[in-house]
């Protein structure tokens, strides 16, 4: 009963503290985003220096860093990157902003909250990237040293003997000369911060995976931060003003923020998704706003144009909310758009082979899922993306009351919204139709390749046997039929008449068995087989080069459709490239590949296959090959065909 209450307790405490802190984090987004505004209308307004306007941008372009550790902290409150992310992209735009309205106070105040700004991002935003933890005592060492070194700076920019950006105003908190000496931070900043980003890579090849690929891109990142300040360190050491080189170090932190962000997001550390929808939609609601708020500002005056942005937001908050939504979650709410675009897919696909890639293509996309696989019948037929450590979701594929196959989905993200089942509900059922349509046209394929297989190899033999028995046998009753005939005597010719009758149907019996074996198979590759075939074509035709190599024994099938479309790519290249080089290659490494190129004109645009090219085309499919004509490397027309060696 004490526990009960303890825990009854506990929650509304946990939800009071979750609504301060995500109002917390909201303040700190907003006082980022008018301190960068007001410090761009004061830069445009007032007169400022060149660096100071430079310092500006810099300022506004720094608010990616805020919204990564708004989106970070929403996320992971207890993770103290997102928070360190959060406060170095507030402190810059306000310190920037102070700096412009000038003044002792707000210059001193300045100064230290541009410690809190970019040494603090790139120092520890790097060392504890992404979970916050320091681990070895090594990495502990140099998060005490960092700290040591921001105090250091902070007392340098409250208590120098002059103000920093105006070094000819004294400061009334200067503790003395000696403080200057702290200066030499500034100029180790470079390699710390590459320390740290050495120590984060050396912790990313630990740690593996997609966790330490998303390291591995901050970590190069903090590299590029630390070359911004050792940069700053040459420009000090040869010419002695840095001030300049202060807006470079100003971008560093926002390729750290962005690429700490993309790793995130990419290799799915967390679910953001919630975080990035909200922050996109407000985001460019809020740059629409003041855009449209300007320009009727300029165009009709302040108050409409403030009634005009004003109604602006209304209708673009919907369209905006719809294209994040699609962005960041998928189609999930748009189930008719999720199934037009498989439709769209499917429709695209120009093979059988190609629509079950563009299901789980279309499955991917529209719940933004990192994997997907397709498995029919207990063999993996079609996947997308790369699969990770996290666990799989498997969805049966249901087609006339059974299941055929599984939909085995990743997600970075664990959790799957009713929306998100309703939605891979009616893709299954969409899938498992195309699955079965596959396997059915995969069955319907591999049963004509046997049927071909076995024809030709009936053929050949039906071939063997009437030209070694049945051919041979009349021709010898022929022979017989001579020999009663000259055995006759001198007054039977009654008799011979019918004897030359019988040995014309018997010649002419032989011609018709010569007729019907030429038919069945081309004689020439028994004679000579698939390579001395190919190559006496080859030669016959004037090729510049033949090269075929020693085959193997070759199924009935595969021989003669490589023969025939060996003998079909040849015409072509006499009768539309006359007179141009042609080269005939045969090769068997694993595959009986067929190469037949003409230096001619080549294809023209928008030709059409003919009889011919269709012709090849179905002969090597027949065997389970394929056919491919084109361009070639160096110009002409280039026709490869690639078939099995071995029968289906």
């Amino acid at each position: 009963m004490t526990a009960g209450r303890a825990d009854s307790a506990a929650r509304p405490a946990a939800a009071q503290s979750g609504i301060m802190r995500n109002a917390a984090i909201r303040l700190g987004v907003a006082v980022a985003v008018a301190a960068a505004i007001a410090g761009v209308l004061l830069a445009i307004r007032g007169q400022v220096s060149g660096l100071d306007a430079w310092l500006t941008a810099s300022a506004a372009a720094y608010l990616p860093v805020a919204v990564v550790g708004a989106a970070m902290a929403r996320r992971e409150p207890a993770n103290p990157v997102g928070w360190i992310f959060l406060v170095s992209g507030v402190t810059l735009p306000l310190a920037n902003l102070l700096h412009l309205i000038g003044g002792i106070a707000l210059e001193l105040v300045s100064g230290g909250l541009t410690v809190l700004a970019v040494p603090l991002a790139a120092l520890f935003g790097v060392l504890l990237f992404p979970d916050g933890r320091l681990g070895s005592g090594r990495r502990r060492a140099l998060a005490w040293a960092y700290a040591i070194a921001l105090v250091l700076l902070l007392i340098y920019g409250l208590c120098s003997p002059t103000l920093i950006d105006q070094p000819d105003v004294p400061n009334p908190l200067s503790l003395g000369g000696w403080v200057s000496a702290l200066l030499v931070v500034v100029l180790l900043l470079g390699p710390m911060i590459a320390l740290a980003a050495w120590s984060l890579l050396r912790k990313a090849r630990a740690a593996g995976g997609d966790r330490g690929a998303a390291m591995r891109l901050a970590a190069y990142a903090g590299f590029g931060c630390a070359a911004t300040f050792f940069a700053c360190l040459a420009v000090g050491m040869t010419s002695g003003d840095t001030a300049q080189i202060s807006v470079l170090e100003n971008t560093g932190p926002v390729v750290l923020g962005v690429a700490a962000w993309v790793g995130i997001v990419r290799y799915g550390l967390f679910d953001t998704r919630v975080v990035v929808s909200r922050t996109l939609v407000y985001g460019a609601l809020t740059a629409v706003v003041l855009a449209v708020y300007a320009g009727a500002a300029l165009a009709v005056g302040q108050i409409a144009g403030g009634a005009i942005a004003a109604l602006a937001a209304l209708p673009l908050r919907d369209v905006l909310q719809r294209q994040v939504n699609r962005l960041v979650y998928g189609l999930r709410d748009e189930p008719a758009a999720a199934l037009a675009r498989l439709g769209e897919r499917l429709d695209a696909a120009g093979a059988p082979d190609e629509a079950l890639a563009a299901a789980a293509g279309t499955v991917a996309d529209a719940l933004r899922l990192s994997y997907v696989e397709v498995e029919v019948a207990g063999s993996v037929v079609a996947t997308h993306g790369r699969r990770g450590p996290e666990p799989v979701r498997e969805l049966p594929l249901p087609f006339a009351g059974e299941t055929i196959g599984r939909l085995v989905l990743q997600s970075r993200h664990a959790d799957f919204t009713l929306a998100d089942e309703a939605l891979l509900a009616n893709l299954s059922r969409q899938v498992a139709v195309v699955a079965h349509a596959v396997t059915l046209a995969a069955e319907l394929r591999h049963s004509r390749e046997r049927l071909v297989t076995a024809r030709e190899e009936e053929r050949r033999r039906l071939r063997r046997d009437l030209h070694d028995g049945l051919g041979p046998t009349l021709a010898g009753i022929a022979l017989g039929i001579d020999t009663v005939r000259r055995a006759l005597p001198a007054g039977a010719q009654a008799d011979a008449d019918r004897l030359d009758l019988l040995r014309g149907e018997a010649q002419r019996a032989v011609a018709d068995i010569r007729r019907i074996v030429y038919d069945l198979r081309p004689p020439v590759l028994d004679e000579l087989g698939l390579a001395g075939a190919v190559r006496e074509q080859a030669l016959r035709l004037g090729c510049a080069d033949v090269e075929v190599a020693d085959l193997p024994p070759l199924p009935a099938a595969v021989e003669v459709a490589a023969y025939r479309i060996a003998l079909e790519a040849l015409a072509n290249a006499s009768r539309h490239a006359p007179g141009a080089p042609v080269t005939v290659t045969v090769s068997s490494a694993g595959r009986l590949v067929l190469r037949i190129a003409d230096a001619g004109g080549g294809i023209p645009d928008g030709y059409r296959a003919g009889v011919g090219i269709a012709s090849m085309r179905e002969r090597a499919a027949e065997v389970g090959g394929s056919f491919v004509i084109g361009p070639g490397p160096s110009g002409g027309t280039l026709v490869v065909a690639d078939l099995p060696l071995t029968a289906p």
